[in-house]
């Protein structure tokens, strides 16, 4: 499983209806629905904030910040990091993607200090609404 930001907001925003079922409920569709349209929109402001972070970083191919891989490789990129190729193909192999996503965070804490912003402001990322804060205020502040 590929971990990023992103994804961390997917895998939260995915099990969240699984804490309020039990075995006996039947699945409503209309929830389902509603689901999968706030994940969608979720991945699409997620997406359009890591675009603008990676315009700000200079690098050559910010659009990769739409693409679910590729955005890995873009925030390596932007992170300075020796090898991004390498880190982005690690990151997508069980038990090893551990290490490539310890180095996906010191990229991002690279790309805060690039934009003269407070490391510690990834910490507002384990709360899984203030990710939307916290990429719009590393995109437009």
């Amino acid at each position: 499983m590929m971990l990023s930001f992103n994804s961390f907001l997917h895998f939260t925003v995915g099990f969240m209806p699984l804490l309020a079922q039990t075995a006996d409920v039947e699945a409503d569709p209309a929830a389902s629905g509603f689901g999968l349209v706030m994940g969608l929109i979720s991945y699409l402001v997620i997406a359009f904030f890591s675009w603008k972070i990676f315009e700000k970083c200079g690098i050559a191919n910010p659009w990769f910040a739409w693409i679910p891989v590729l955005n890995n490789y873009a925030a390596f990129q932007a992170g300075d990091e020796e090898n991004p190729l390498l880190w982005t193909i690690l990151s997508l192999i069980p038990c090893v993607n551990i290490i490539a996503v310890v180095k996906l965070i010191m990229a991002w804490i690279k790309i805060c200090q690039k934009l003269g912003k407070s490391p510690w402001l990834l910490l507002l990322c384990l709360i899984p609404p203030a990710i939307f804060f916290v990429f719009g205020y590393l995109a437009f502040a």
